[in-house]
This record gives structure tokens, sequence and C-alpha cells, in this order.
């Protein structure tokens, strides 16, 4: 149902004229009924000249704002989604069930992802689950935890840091020490990046000595299994 009103001709037998005004009224009627039922057309075209203030629900296929298929208000520069109640609304949690070691020291390796939660708009790489892939173009909140294990008694280094599109991204990584046999680190990062659709984020990893992994720990009698690697990602804005 539309909530445009268009004028039909006026008639020109006089005769006609009661008729024409009643299925003009009912038309208005029909059009103020689903503005106050909330009804809005879906919008195949961006509006040529958008006011700030105006709102659309776009399709997502021929008209896509950013957000695919939803609601959208126009705040005088750009069209923004209602989703999330921010212009955001796209999110995920990957994890690791098993342990991840580096074959060599002084080496780039890329964390694997084999738990899946909750997300939208964000999902792992088919043939590449290092691969974090971005739908939506914006701006994410990503925080990485990770369990680090010592084998031994030596000093030993980690570093991580994110990647997108295969470049480093600097002045975003974690830098830790063990010292001890047996030892056990949380590492915990937040960063916030803008991408654009179709990028995509890995989170790297080396060290200076092979006895340091990334270790996930089986669940017991009395408490559940622990990742060795969590990421979870939040777009707060587009």
């Amino acid at each position: 149902m539309s909530i445009r009103y268009t004028k039909s001709p006026v008639p020109s037998n006089p005769e006609d004229i009661p008729a024409y005004l009643q299925a003009e009224l009912d038309k208005i009627s029909a059009v103020i009924g689903n503005i106050a039922d909330g009804n809005i057309e879906v919008s195949n075209v961006e509006p040529p000249k958008p006011r700030e203030g105006d709102l659309r629900y776009a399709d997502g296929t021929n008209w896509n704002p950013g957000q695919g298929n939803n609601f959208y208000y126009f705040d005088g520069t750009d069209w923004r989604a209602y989703t999330g109640g921010s212009g955001a609304g796209d999110f995920a949690n990957f994890g690791s069930a098993v342990d991840q070691t580096a074959a060599a020291i002084n080496t780039a390796y890329p964390i694997t992802w084999d738990l899946t939660g909750p997300k939208q708009g964000i999902s792992l790489n088919g043939s590449d689950t290092s691969k974090i892939e971005f739908t939506h173009a914006g701006t994410y909140h990503i925080t990485l935890v990770v369990t680090v294990s010592s084998g031994s008694a030596s000093t030993k280094t980690i570093e991580i840091w994110p990647r997108v599109n295969g470049v480093d991204i600097a002045n975003s990584g974690i830098v830790s020490t063990a010292h001890e046999n047996g030892q056990k680190k949380v590492l915990a990062k937040s960063v916030m990046f803008t991408v654009s659709a179709g990028d995509y984020l890995q989170a790297m990893w080396a060290v200076d000595d092979t006895d340091l992994l990334l270790e996930h720990e089986n669940a017991s009698a009395f408490a559940p299994a622990v990742s060795s690697s969590t990421i979870n990602i939040l777009q707060v804005s587009q």
C-alpha cells in the first residue's frame, strides 16, 4: 500500500464528479491510514534530493545505503541505518577450541577459528578460517582474548597484532613475556577499526621460542571448556 497520494485527472462530465470525489477521498483515507499504521514503502532508488530527517526503507539490492535491506534516516549528509539504535548493527563472536602452536620462531602466524557464536554481517572465509570478512563498511569495536601457555623455564616473548587485507596495523598489538614452566597468562586487547565492505581481518601472532603457545582447556567435571582464543566484534557506526 502506498503512503503517497497522487490525484487523478478531474472528469470533464459534471455527472462523474461525485464518484470522482468519493474515489479521491478513499485514496486519501488509505494513505492517512498507512501513515497512522507506520507503513513505509520499500524504496529501490535513492531520493534525488534528500532532506535532513527523511526516512526511507531501502530494498538493499537496487539501492543499498550501507546496511542492506533496512530502515534509514538521512542526517543531512549520509543515510544512517536504524538497526542497533546507533546506525550500526553487525556483530560476531569466534573462538578456537584447539591449541595453536608456532612451527618456527619470529614468524607470523594467523589465529584460525573453529567456533562460531552469534553473528550478523560478519563471517569466516570458507577456505581460510583465519580470515574474518565484513559484509558492510563501518567502524567496528574488536576485542581479542588469548590464553598463553609456557612449556619451559626460559624467558619467552609473544607478540599479537591485527592485520587487515594482508596489511599489519601499527600500534594495535600486544607484547608479553613468560618466564616459568607451566605458566599461563590471559592477554586481551581492544581496538577500533574502520573497514570497507569486503575487507577481511586476521589476528596474527609470533613468538621467539616455540615453547610458547595458545592453549585451550578441555571441560572438566566442574568447569566448562576454555578457548585458546576468542574474538568479539561489534559495529558501532557506519
